[in-house]
């Protein structure tokens, strides 16, 4: 699976220049982390309005860093809660950490994101 799209990691590095893009990803990175925190805990909580707004925000962030495949599964995940399927948003929520680990250990791979980035 091509977890980024390297030409829009390259626009944006054309654009912005290193520095700034690798803070950006640093910032992503952590928010992404918070938000996964809080998806898992208004999954629990069958909070599915909540669930909808913070992956409709994360599939925003990631399609715009080019990281489809995160973006993909934010959008499947917004979809079914805003559906009220919340089983489908159970299911949706078992691959979503997954595809957010692959997506940072590929930026962090390819040199878009700082080793001192925690996640």
């Amino acid at each position: 699976m091509m977890y980024l799209d390297d030409e829009v990691l390259n626009e944006l590095l054309e654009i912005l220049g290193e520095e700034d893009l690798c803070a950006i990803t640093t910032s992503f990175v952590e928010q992404l982390t918070q938000q996964l925190t809080d998806l898992a805990t208004y999954c629990t909580q069958a909070e599915l309005a909540e669930t909808a707004r913070i992956a409709h925000s994360l599939k925003g962030g990631a399609g715009n860093l080019g990281a489809n495949a995160l973006s993909d599964a934010a959008a499947a995940l917004e979809r079914y809660a805003r559906a009220g399927e919340a089983e489908q948003v159970n299911v949706a929520m078992t691959t979503l950490p997954e595809v957010a680990n692959q997506t940072v250990a590929a930026l962090r791979e390819r040199g878009y994101l700082p080793p001192t980035a925690l996640v």
